[in-house]
């Protein structure tokens, strides 16, 4: 299995649950510097007799949903890599031959998770590019429950640097625990934070350049604020985590991985 994953096929529809799947399709581009493949397929059933004029229909449709995906691609995809491709045919066959075409690593698509008649036309396609697909992939389930709040899935008792404490140290302990982003606190208020890009950015000069030096300004969420607010604000800052703010104390850390989550929670 490819990882990270940097080659991203999302298949989409025209619906919120494909918006969803979109945008943790590019949250995993932009954390691993990655490519998204945006796909629209136009379900084409087999032609009746008198074939090309029938064909031609599903042509100028799929011209003008290929339009239609560059302008929703142009709003949605900030700072990430993306192709966009609009094909005809089988939704599932589709799928799978654009999966080897383009080398996919993961396919992040959407199901509707409903039961019965319906199931047959909405879960087939999901579960034929389960069945047959040579990589992950990763089936979005969206809906709004109670528990969809930052409180829910964030990470308590977050590992924290202090302004005086030299990024060498903070490297280390990031690099040891596997995050990309730790809080700074003075006397117990959140005060910063430090990203690999700082860490980045000041690399060879580590050992003498302390954190509050280098600090960034904090981007905060409360443990009542919705996930999809939270995945919003992800996406627009180009950020991997926010720091959970309560009374002002910090309550926790919720990131673009723990979306993951999230998105894929039953």
């Amino acid at each position: 299995m490819a990882f990270p994953f940097r080659r991203i096929l999302s298949p989409v529809a025209f619906d919120d649950n494909s918006m969803v799947a979109m945008d943790l399709a590019a949250e995993l581009a932009r954390q691993n510097d990655g490519i998204v493949f945006l796909l629209y397929v136009v379900p084409m059933s087999d032609p009746p007799m008198g074939g090309p004029a029938y064909v031609e229909l599903y042509k100028d449709q799929a011209k003008i949903d290929h339009e239609k995906l560059e302008a929703l691609a142009s709003r949605r995809l900030h700072g990430v890599k993306y192709e966009v491709m609009t094909e005809t045919g089988d939704p599932a066959t589709v799928i799978l031959r654009t999966e080897r075409a383009v080398a996919a690593d993961v396919v992040v698509m959407a199901t509707h998770a409903r039961k019965g008649f319906a199931h047959v036309f909405l879960g087939s396609t999901v579960e034929a590019v389960l069945r047959a697909t040579n990589c992950p992939v990763l089936a979005i389930r969206h809906s709004e429950p109670n528990n969809a709040v930052v409180g829910r899935w964030m990470s308590v008792s977050p590992e924290t640097a202090t302004p005086d404490e030299k990024l060498s140290s903070v490297e280390e302990r990031m690099h040891r625990g596997g995050f990309r982003t730790m809080p700074v606190l003075a006397a117990g208020r959140l005060v910063g934070m430090i990203t690999d890009r700082e860490l980045h950015k000041f690399k060879g000069e580590l050992e003498r350049v302390e954190v509050k030096d280098a600090m960034i300004e904090p981007v905060t969420v409360t443990p009542a604020t919705s996930t999809h607010e939270a995945a919003r604000i992800l996406r627009e800052r180009m950020i991997t985590a926010l720091a959970v703010v309560e009374d002002d104390q910090l309550a926790g850390m919720i990131s673009a991985d723990d979306m993951l989550g999230v998105f894929t929670a039953e």
